[in-house]
């Protein structure tokens, strides 16, 4: 049967080292004293003797290992104050490594304790809170109390026996999840496609006012070209809603297309409506008023807008009016366009001073 050879530690190895120096100095001793009163039978019997030696360090050496080397002189003796230090030095390396050892257990014991992060039930989801052991896995056992940890040992302990089941249930709730994810993206596709058709809408929308706008303004410099041109002949026939007023005409819900200039009234001539018709806003900046941001005016726009105050102050003036219009309008009108035309000049004059 073949021996095994367990590995030694330092102790064993400096205590091993020093019983063979031991003998190799009891060795060396014996023979000294046998080669002062050797002969020829001493001369044989030191060579049976050496063989033996040499047999007993071969059992040895396959025991114990190589011996230390040979001493130079035959009186050496050893120093057993080295080699006691060097057995506490093999106790102190070996106390350290068990003391690291001991550490590392502790650090791992700890480390895997530490996997858990407690999280206090009343910052829980309602299904942590409620119990559901597929979220109370995750809690730190430690926090638990008796019940919660015998549910948390139980559903350990299922998850290990139903391992397909509890794989194709995590599959099934990854899917699901996947699922709603998609629907939450296409809900928000489909909301941004309708803000999108949205804002089409608006901008048409406004381009048609826009439109709009230009044609009646365009229809209102006409009729003052013709009211103006002393080569046109009128008979008193203008009625109050013949005369071009800088205003919008409101729209009626039967027909939006032809407006009806004879809804117009007295309330409508005010000074946001007059200056909305003689100062039209730009397409930036009536985005810009949709989102409630004011663009600074330019030079140029004021200079357009007091000549345009100035042209309709000329053509509205009360006296300049009552000469080249007011013959024009049918009696029964007079009256109430002299007061239009009055609230108008008014409102001009309040325009011009900002």
């Amino acid at each position: 049967m073949v021996k095994l050879h367990l590995k030694r530690t330092p102790a064993e190895e400096a205590e091993r080292a020093l019983r063979k120096a031991r003998k190799a100095a009891a060795t060396a001793r014996k023979r000294s004293h046998l080669s002062e009163g050797a002969g020829e039978h001493g001369e044989s019997s030191s060579k049976r003797r050496r063989k033996e030696d040499e047999i007993h360090s071969e059992l040895d050496e396959e025991v114990y290992g190589p011996p230390p080397p040979p001493s130079l002189s035959t009186a050496h003796k050893p120093d057993y104050d080295i080699i006691l230090s060097e057995l506490e030095d093999a106790r102190f390396r070996e106390k350290m490594w068990d003391a690291l050892r001991d550490d590392e257990r502790l650090d791992s014991i700890d480390a895997r304790f530490n996997d858990y992060a407690h999280v206090p039930d009343r910052w829980r989801t309602n299904a942590a809170s409620h119990g559901n052991p597929e979220d109370q896995m995750d809690m730190d056992p430690r926090f638990m109390d008796d019940d919660t940890y015998a549910e948390w040992i139980r559903a350990g302990m299922w998850r290990r026996k139903h391992a397909r089941q509890y794989e194709e249930e995590a599959r099934r709730k990854a899917e699901k999840a996947a699922r709603s994810a998609r629907k939450k993206e296409m809900k928000a596709e489909m909301a941004r496609l309708e803000k999108a058709a949205e804002e089409r809408r608006k901008q048409k929308k406004r381009e048609r006012e826009s439109q709009r706008e230009e044609n009646v303004r365009a229809e209102y410099d006409r009729k003052w070209k013709d009211l103006l041109d002393p080569n046109t002949r009128h008979t008193s026939s203008l009625s109050f809603g013949d005369v071009p007023w800088p205003l919008f005409v409101p729209m009626t819900h039967s027909d939006t297309a032809h407006p009806d200039s004879s809804s117009i009234t007295l309330e409508h001539f005010t000074a946001t409506a007059i200056s909305a018709f003689l100062i039209p806003i730009s397409t930036i900046s009536a985005l810009a008023q949709d989102v409630g941001v004011s663009l600074p005016t330019h030079d140029r726009d004021k200079k357009e807008k007091k000549e345009k105050l100035r042209e309709t102050m000329l053509r509205f003036h009360p006296d300049k009016f009552e000469g080249r219009v007011m013959r024009k309008i049918i009696e029964t009108d007079k009256d109430r366009v002299r007061e239009a035309v009055g609230q108008v000049a008014r409102i001009l004059n309040t325009l011009m001073e900002e």
